[in-house]
């Protein structure tokens, strides 16, 4: 895969066919998008891209949106068998662009377009005024074939990235994981925290996630953490740890049958089942019992059944 970061950078030898979309969690109604894509490439004998757009839209607007994927991870989720990435660049003047300009201009006369594949409720254009309906009909006119790709379902409720936010707000990872096809996962290098784990004795690998990235609900969870090539499973809690309170969110992880220095490594941790709140405790001494205790719940988590049915999505 060709990874761009302007639209008129991409190779205009080879006709495409184009997916177009913010792609925020890569869930299954995406992944069934992407795949359709791939497929109807292959079908043609044409090249696939993909077009997403950095930043966010609700980011460049309002700065109040929660990001399931930041940037690295989604390219890499969205890499899978596809020919060209076109990350592109969201300005405001790039989103005040007329919604048939940006078909004839860009899509067909700079990307060489031949057949366009998106989700739905994919909206573009000045103030979102572009939907399925204007691009069937405009594709239509300029010889160009439209797929509309339906809405996967969960459990009665369709998939959607804002679906799978509320759920992870809620401490809902099992179900976030469902409508995603995966295990919710941050990323982030392991930083120097006060050193108070260690003290009570359970040392903690401390990652401080960007202000932008999605949390789950703040609590303690049964997690897996990969680093140095190997996966370990392990207790995390997230949140602000108010027995010693601090202003910044953390994601601090206990790492099970792990001993050594995990400063500055990269790690990625993904979330299977909450075990509880956080909460806050009157001393130390019961803090590090409590702690004793969600150790007891993991490892009975872990139990060989309960493991399959926890890595079953």
């Amino acid at each position: 895969m060709e990874i761009y970061f302007s639209y008129n950078k991409i190779p205009c030898q080879t006709e495409k066919v184009i997916t177009l979309g913010n792609f925020d969690g890569f869930h299954r109604g995406h992944q069934k998008i992407v795949s359709r894509t791939v497929a109807s490439a292959t079908d043609l004998g044409l090249s696939s891209l993909i077009m997403t757009f950095h930043p966010h839209p609700r980011q460049l607007f309002s700065g109040d949106l929660a990001i399931l994927t930041p940037l690295e991870r989604k390219a890499k989720l969205l890499s899978t068998d596809v020919d060209f990435l076109l990350v592109q660049p969201f300005t405001k003047s790039f989103a005040a662009m007329d919604p048939r300009k940006f078909i004839e201009e860009i899509l067909i006369k700079s990307l060489r377009c031949r057949k366009v594949v998106v989700g739905y409720d994919y909206s573009f254009g000045a103030a979102g005024a572009g939907n399925t309906q204007l691009l069937q009909e405009v594709c239509g006119e300029q010889g160009l074939e439209c797929e509309i790709i339906d809405p996967v379902w969960g459990d009665d409720e369709i998939i959607s990235s804002t679906v799978v936010r509320n759920y992870l707000s809620q401490g809902n990872v099992q179900t976030a994981a469902k409508y995603m096809g995966r295990p919710y996962a941050i990323a982030g290098r392991v930083e120097a925290g006060a050193g108070r784990g260690k003290k009570l004795g359970f040392p903690t690998a401390n990652i401080y996630p960007p202000p932008a990235v999605a949390l789950p609900a703040f609590g303690v969870y049964l997690v897996k953490a990969v680093f140095q090539g190997q996966a370990h499973w392990g207790l995390a809690n997230v949140g602000r740890h108010p027995t010693f309170p601090s202003h910044r969110p953390s994601l601090e992880v206990f790492v099970l049958d792990f001993q050594g220095d995990l400063y500055g490594e990269m790690m990625e941790i993904y979330f299977y089942q909450r075990i509880r709140p956080e909460q806050k405790f009157s001393h130390a001494k019961a803090l590090q019992e409590q702690v004793g205790l969600d150790l007891q719940h993991a490892h009975a988590l872990l139990e060989t059944d309960n493991v399959l049915k926890l890595q079953r999505i």
